[in-house]
């Protein structure tokens, strides 16, 4: 049996050999490979057999941790206390949690492996046992809504009447939106388009409402005086052209109602001329000067009067004279005018021949009676030097005209032709159209002159 064994190591001795024989015959390369794989063999080799060792461990640590764990008690029994607290300080440190034991419905005792529901997961925030949980059907908490300011104004439209109407109408006037011949407590068609002139003034809703958001801005020390700016549209701003092209400052063709470059260019042209402001807008002193009797015409028209004066002269030279009419009787054509235009209505702006505010009733009067002239507004004819200036009303003679002041300001904004016995004929706004009315004290406390302009 030995001499069998023998036999068999020498063979393997001589196979050992053989094969190192030929490895020493192989390629260097090969051979390093051969190394480096066997050495990759030994590291894993290594590498388990150390994992295996502290599985081991670790097992063996639990099981220690078990064993010393007294048994559960039955209920009743001391001790079931520290007994628990034991397996918690076992699951603290090791991370292995004791299953719960139940006795099943057969008595043999069997292992659950149940979660305890109060159990706080990691990364989990606590949530108090008394506070339920949203659910879909829960409603999320919401702010409760803020209250709406209320407003000190109370809406004020066409056809009210309050004292309110009169207060409204005063602060038009005020920042000179507004020119009536009195304050009333009607709103009517005057007051509604002042409104507008107001909101477009301010960027509001042109609706000719004064509601709580115009009155506040209205009453408000923000609140801008009337002026015509770059892109105003109306009555107002044709009003405006007219008058420029009556002064020659612009075409007639140019009028279209609209604040544009043409207008601006007229109007700073106008300003140079006159010695004021060239800002290209139409504010309180431009529009003085646009409607005064003093009002620089332009230089082109200057030159074309100029011109027909000369000719005129040259005419009348060479024509025999004829005597011209008494003044008196064209005091009697504007009386007559005015009573053929009684009942029409009354337009902010217009001048005839069938609507009317009341300066441009009576530049349609005085020229229907054949005195010419640059229409102005009430202030420019009230301020016209050439005629005659009466300052007493128990001076008054028939045709004269008449000027006017409001109860808030001294300023004249209204006229009249005077035409006997204590009476007058306006365009009256607060009417709405042409009247003949007494001086009542109203007119007699605001009375500031008359002109004669014969």
């Amino acid at each position: 049996m030995n001499k069998a064994n023998n036999n068999g190591l020498k063979k393997a001795e001589a196979k050992v050999e053989t094969i190192l024989e030929q490895a020493t015959r192989l390629p260097l390369a090969i051979r390093r490979s051969i190394v480096l794989g066997v050495l990759a063999l030994v590291l894993l080799l290594i590498a388990l057999v150390i994992a295996g060792i502290a599985s081991c461990s670790g097992n063996s640590s639990r099981e220690a941790l078990v064993q010393e764990t007294p048994a559960p008690l039955n209920d009743g029994e001391a001790g079931g206390a520290p007994a628990a607290s034991a397996t918690a300080a076992a699951e603290s440190v090791s991370g292995y949690v004791q299953p719960q034991t139940t006795a099943g419905e057969d008595g043999v005792t069997t292992l659950e492996d149940e979660e305890d529901p109060s159990r706080q997961q990691e990364g989990d925030e606590a949530v108090p046992e008394d506070t339920p949980l949203p659910t879909e059907d829960t409603p999320a908490p919401t702010d409760a809504p803020t209250p709406e300011p209320t407003s000190q104004y109370t809406t004020l439209k066409k056809h009210d009447k309050s004292e309110e109407v009169t207060q409204l109408q005063n602060r038009l006037m005020e920042l000179g939106y507004l020119e009536i011949d009195e304050p009333t407590d009607y709103f009517g068609s005057s007051t509604a388009y002042a409104v507008q002139l107001f909101q477009r003034q301010h960027n509001l809703t042109q609706d000719g409402v004064a509601g709580p958001t115009t009155q506040t801005l209205l009453y408000s020390k923000d609140a801008e005086k009337y002026c015509l700016k770059e892109g105003a549209e109306g009555r107002d701003v044709k009003q405006l052209q007219q008058q420029l092209c009556e002064l020659g400052y612009l075409d007639e063709k140019e009028i279209d109602h609209v604040y544009g470059p043409t207008t601006i260019s007229a109007i700073k042209t106008f300003q140079k001329r006159n010695k004021l402001t060239d800002d290209g807008m139409a504010g309180e002193k431009t529009l003085e000067k646009l409607y005064s009797d003093d009002a620089r015409i332009s230089s082109s028209l200057q030159k074309a009067q100029a011109s027909a004066s000369a000719a005129a002269a040259k005419a009348a030279k060479d024509k025999k004279t004829t005597p011209t009419p008494k003044p008196d009787t064209k005091a009697d054509k504007v009386i007559k005018a005015a009573k053929s235009k009684l009942g029409c209505e009354y337009v902010l702006g217009d001048k005839g021949p069938d609507t009317f505010d009341c300066s441009g009733f009576i530049y349609w009067c005085l020229r229907q009676a054949g005195v010419y002239c640059t229409r102005l507004n009430a202030a420019g004819f009230s301020n016209k030097s050439s005629w005659k200036k009466i300052s007493s009303i128990s001076e008054l003679e028939k045709g004269d005209l008449l000027f006017f002041k409001s109860e808030e300001s001294s300023r004249v904004n209204h006229c009249g032709i005077y035409v006997g016995s204590g009476d007058m004929i306006d365009a009256s706004s607060g009417n709405g159209k042409v009247i003949r009315r007494a001086l009542s004290s109203y007119w007699k406390r605001n009375f500031v002159c008359a002109r004669r302009p014969w």
